[in-house]
């Protein structure tokens, strides 16, 4: 039973950091990249279930309804951050 909390723990934390590094890619490709491109594809669709909620959130806040600027990649990055590192200090 230990074994089995531990590669949870483990699936838990490489989830976080997996999608850390797509939350970053995808922001660096869309400034860089086409929008054909496939990688900038495969980043929207591994990223987007976990960014769309937290944009949706702030899209509630009137401050930033109209903002030209998609705060919600580093609003998330910064989130996932938090937990893991509030994660990796009870481990």
């Amino acid at each position: 039973m230990e074994a089995l909390v531990e590669v949870l723990e483990l699936s838990v934390l490489l989830f976080l950091e997996v999608m850390g590094y797509v939350i970053v890619l995808r922001s660096l490709l869309s400034l860089l990249a086409s929008e054909e491109s496939k990688m900038l594809e495969f980043c929207y669709a591994v990223s987007e279930p976990v960014i769309a909620p937290v944009r949706n959130l702030l899209n509630r806040i009137p401050a930033l309804e109209d903002s030209i600027i998609d705060f919600s990649s580093v609003v998330t990055f910064l989130f996932l951050s938090i937990i893991r590192i509030f994660l990796l200090s009870f481990l």
